[in-house]
C-alpha cells in the first residue's frame, strides 16, 4: 500500500509528508498436519493508513482510491486467483500429491 502512495502521490502530485500503513488481520486453521488435513481460512483483513499532507483533501482522497486500486496484495485479497507451484527436492521436482497425506509422528 505505501509503494502505490507514493508511486500515485507523485503522478497526482499530491504532496505526502507522511505515511504508515498498518494491516490487521483474523486467520483461523483447523484440521491436522499429521493427518494431511490442515488448512487455513482468513476471515477478514484491515488496513489503516496514516497520512500527513497540506493537500486539499478532496486530492488526497483521491490519491487513496487509487493507492487501494492499485495495491497488488489487496486485489489479489479482493478478487482471489489460481495459484500454482512447483516444488523441487535436491533439485528435482517433487509431485507432493503423488504421495500419502498422512504422515507418522517420529
Amino acid at each position: 500500500m505505501l509503494t502505490q502512495l507514493a508511486r500515485y502521490g507523485q503522478m497526482l502530485k499530491v504532496n505526502v509528508k507522511q505515511a504508515s500503513c498498518s494491516v490487521k488481520a483474523h486467520w483461523t486453521s483447523e484440521g491436522s498436519v499429521f493427518a494431511g488435513t490442515i488448512s487455513s481460512t482468513c476471515h477478514w483483513v484491515e488496513t489503516h493508513i496514516e497520512l500527513e499532507s497540506d493537500d486539499d483533501p478532496a486530492r488526497v482522497a483521491a490519491l487513496v482510491r487509487n493507492a487501494e486500486g492499485g495495491c497488488y496484495a489487496q486485489s489479489a485479497l479482493q478478487q482471489p486467483v489460481p495459484v500454482t507451484g512447483r516444488v523441487l527436492l535436491n533439485g528435482q521436482d517433487l509431485d507432493y500429491e503423488a504421495y500419502p497425506r498422512k504422515v507418522e509422528r517420529r
